[in-house]
């Protein structure tokens, strides 16, 4: 199949090899392979790890949501990539972070380094299903409980963190409520005294 059609029929940037094998369905898997092989030597086609590529023109910041749905579901995007995003933290976040009810895993790819941290299912929730872009108190609860052992229930601790910067436009009221989610103390008393720290300045 020539590539022009195999991409018209594919219908999607980021496909797994199960996909294009229903696409190239009159071809025989070592047929199939080779021709990915090519695609992907030739500069067409890259990928992303083994049994998931995307077309090489298409772009990798245009088709960041695709790849990480790709890459490791079901998940979204939180923790210190959209608190970066949303002005939460000030550093700037060089790799997508992102959190998932299976396994940690972490993925370098052609597009950039996504790392993926389990938490309970009961606790995936709070981003939109369009985006997968976690709301910005869920993001930060999401890091408070995967980063609690780094954390310490201080005043001295919170300035030197520099979060309260961006603590002014949070809802504290949505993040107590996410926290529950998580049944944790470690994380309460966290979340409570980030809160007395960023309501005294």
């Amino acid at each position: 199949m020539k590539l022009k059609d195999f991409r018209k029929n594919m219908k999607k940037v980021v496909f797994s090899r199960a996909e294009a094998g229903l696409v190239c369905a009159n071809d025989n898997s070592s047929v199939l392979n080779l021709q990915l092989h090519q695609w992907e030597k030739s500069g067409d086609l890259v990928r992303l790890k083994r049994g998931l590529y995307m077309f090489a023109d298409a772009g990798f910041g245009a088709n960041t949501l695709e790849i990480a749905k790709g890459l490791y579901s079901p998940c979204y995007f939180s923790l210190e990539y959209v608190l970066s995003v949303y002005g939460v933290i000030p550093e700037a976040v060089f790799k997508f972070t992102l959190v998932s009810t299976k396994a940690t895993r972490r993925f370098e790819t052609p597009a950039g380094i996504f790392i993926f941290q389990k938490i309970k299912r009961e606790a995936f929730t709070g981003f939109d299903s369009e985006t997968l872009m976690a709301e910005k108190e869920k993001a930060l609860v999401d890091y408070f409980y995967l980063h609690s052992k780094d954390f310490q229930a201080n005043d001295a601790f919170w300035e030197h963190s520099r979060l309260e910067a961006g603590a002014t436009n949070l809802n504290f009221q949505k993040i107590f409520r996410y926290a529950k989610l998580f049944k944790s103390k470690k994380l309460d008393t966290l979340l409570n005294s980030f809160y007395s720290y960023a309501k005294s300045h």
